[in-house]
C-alpha cells in the first residue's frame, strides 16, 4: 500500500446544524423567569426554526413533530407537559423476547421517559408539571425518545415481527445515487482489504484497526445510510473500540464487516438509501473549541510523524481523525470546507504528497485560520489538475462505466481482479494521472478482455 485512501463525495454536501444556540438561550432565561410557555418556544426555535409553524397547530399548544418512524406528540398547558411517541405494535408471535428486551430499555437506557404497554402497542411517555420543564432537560428527553424509537424500531421489527405505528414518510435516493454509492462501496471496500492484505504479513494491527475503522466510518460520510443498516454500522463502529478483545480479533471482526458490506446486493442497500424527516439530530453541532481539543493529542503525534517524513502513519491517523469528525458530528461549514477540500485533493496520491495536503488542513483547523485557509498557495503540494466540481464529474463518468459492466462482472469469477483493477484506473483518474475519456476507454478493454465482451 503505497498511497492514500480514495475520496468519495458525499450523497449529502453539508450537514451543519440548523440549531441556533441564542434562541436556547432565550430559552434557560425564559425558564429562570417562570415564562415557561416561552421557554418552551424558544426551545422548538433552537431545535429547528421551522417547527413551531409546520408542525404546531394555531393555539401553540400542541404539536406533532415526526422523527424517522414515529411522531413526537407534544401538549403542553399552564399546568403541565405531556410527551407521547407510539412506537410499535407487538407480533402475533414472539412478544415475550421483545417485551423483555424493552424491559432492559426502561432500565438501562432510559432514564426519564419510559416505554408503556397499551392495548398492544409500545409507546413512549412521560408527563410533568409546567414548572419543571427545565430547557436542558426537555431537550434530552427528547433525544432520549428519539434516538431510541429511531434505532429500535428498525430492530424490533427485524428480529421480532414487530409493526411501526406510525410509517415514516421517506424520499428514496435518486437510482444514480443509489448506483454510484454502490458502486463505490465496492471500490471502498476492495481498497480495504488489499490495505489489510498488505499490513497483516507484518502483524501491523494497529494500521490495520485504524484503515478498518476509518473506511466504516467513511462509508457512513459518503452514503448517509438508515435503517437497519445504520444501526449496524453504528454498532460495527462501536465494537473496533472494545477492550475485551486481542487488537487482531477486532481487526478480524472488522474485516468481516467490510467483506459483508461489499457483498451486500445493491437492492438491499437501496433498502436502507433515504431521506427522512427527523426531529432530534443523531449527531452533535460541532464546535470549533470542541475539534480542537479531540485533535490536540493526535495532532502532536501526526506533527512528529510529518517531521520525521513518516508520511503513511501521519495519513492513516490525519484520516482517521477527520472521518470520525463527520461521523460524529453535524460539521460547521467552514471546516467542512477545510477538510473535503483536503480529502479530494489527497485522494489516491503517494503517501508523500496526502500528507503535506492533510496535514495543511488540520494545522488550519489547530490555529484557528480556517478564513486564511488557501488550497492553492502550495502549488506543488495541491496541484493534481483538478478542482472539487471536476472531480465529481469524474466521479460520476467512473461509475457510470462501472453501472454497465456490473450485471456481468457479478456473473463472472474474475470479480475481485476486475474490482482491483478498476480501482487502480480510479486512482490514476482521481490523481489527474488519466483522463475520463483515457479511463473510460481503458475499463472497455478490460472489460472486454475479463468477460469477453
Amino acid at each position: 500500500m503505497k498511497q492514500n485512501l480514495t475520496f468519495i463525495p458525499p450523497v449529502i454536501a453539508s450537514t451543519e446544524s440548523k440549531m441556533n444556540v441564542e434562541a436556547f438561550d432565550v430559552s434557560v432565561e425564559a425558564f429562570e423567569n417562570q415564562e415557561y410557555l416561552k421557554s418552551f418556544y424558544s426551545l422548538l426555535d433552537y431545535i429547528n426554526g421551522e417547527f413551531r409553524t409546520r408542525y404546531g397547530n394555531v393555539q401553540g399548544n400542541e404539536f406533532h413533530i415526526p422523527h424517522g418512524s414515529i411522531v413526537v406528540n407534544i401538549k403542553l398547558d399552564n399546568e403541565k407537559l405531556s410527551i407521547t411517541a407510539p412506537f410499535v405494535s407487538l407480533p402475533e408471535k414472539g412478544r415475550i423476547p421483545l417485551l423483555r428486551q424493552v424491559a432492559g430499555l426502561n432500565f438501562n437506557a432510559m432514564d426519564l421517559s419510559m416505554i408503556y404497554l397499551k392495548d398492544n402497542q409500545l409507546s413512549f411517555e412521560y408527563t410533568c408539571p409546567i414548572q419543571l420543564i427545565n430547557p436542558y432537560k426537555i431537550y434530552y428527553i427528547l433525544e432520549e425518545i428519539c434516538h431510541t424509537g429511531d434505532k429500535y424500531d428498525d430492530e424490533f421489527e427485524t428480529k421480532f415481527g414487530a409493526k411501526r405505528i406510525y410509517e415514516p414518510k421517506i424520499t428514496p435516493y435518486a437510482t444514480a445515487d443509489i448506483d454510484r454509492i454502490y458502486n463505490a462501496l465496492q471500490v471502498c471496500c476492495q481498497e480495504c482489504l488489499d490495505a489489510v492484505k498488505y499490513f497483516e504479513p507484518a502483524r501491523k494491527y494497529g494500521y490495520i484497526w485504524n484503515i478498518i475503522d476509518t473506511t466504516m466510518m467513511k462509508f457512513m460520510y459518503f452514503a448517509h445510510p438508515q435503517g437497519q443498516l445504520f444501526n449496524d454500522m453504528q454498532k460495527a463502529i462501536s465494537d473496533m473500540d472494545r477492550n475485551d478483545l486481542p487488537l487482531p480479533d477486532i481487526t478480524a471482526q472488522g474485516k468481516a464487516v467490510i467483506e459483508k458490506l461489499q457483498q451486500m446486493p445493491k437492492e438491499k442497500l437501496a433498502e436502507n438509501l433515504y431521506y427522512v424527516e427527523t426531529f432530534i439530530p443523531a449527531k452533535r453541532r460541532s464546535n470549533l473549541q470542541n475539534i480542537q481539543e479531540n485533535f490536540e493529542e493526535s495532532y502532536k503525534k501526526i506533527s512528529h510523524f510529518m517531521e520525521s517524513e513518516d508520511y503513511p502513519t501521519a495519513c492513516i491517523m490525519m484520516l482517521y481523525k477527520f472521518y470520525e469528525m463527520y461521523y460524529y458530528n453535524n460539521l460547521q461549514e467552514d471546516v467542512n470546507r477545510v477538510v473535503a477540500d483536503a480529502l479530494q485533493r489527497s485522494s489516491a496520491q503517494p503517501w508523500e504528497k496526502a500528507a503535506p495536503i492533510l496535514y495543511k488542513a488540520m494545522e488550519a483547523i489547530m490555529e484557528d485560520e480556517l478564513d486564511e485557509y488557501d488550497p492553492d498557495e502550495d502549488e506543488e503540494d495541491t496541484d493534481n489538475g483538478l478542482d472539487m466540481n471536476q472531480y465529481v464529474q469524474n466521479m460520476q463518468a467512473m461509475q457510470q462505466q462501472i453501472i454497465q459492466n456490473m450485471q456481468q462482472m457479478m456473473q463472472g469469477n474474475g470479480m475481485q481482479d476486475y474490482l482491483q483493477q478498476v480501482q487502480i484506473l480510479q486512482q490514476q483518474m482521481a490523481s489527474g494521472k488519466i483522463s475520463v475519456e483515457e479511463y473510460t476507454a481503458k475499463v472497455q478493454k478490460l472489460a472486454a478482455q475479463q468477460f469477453g465482451n
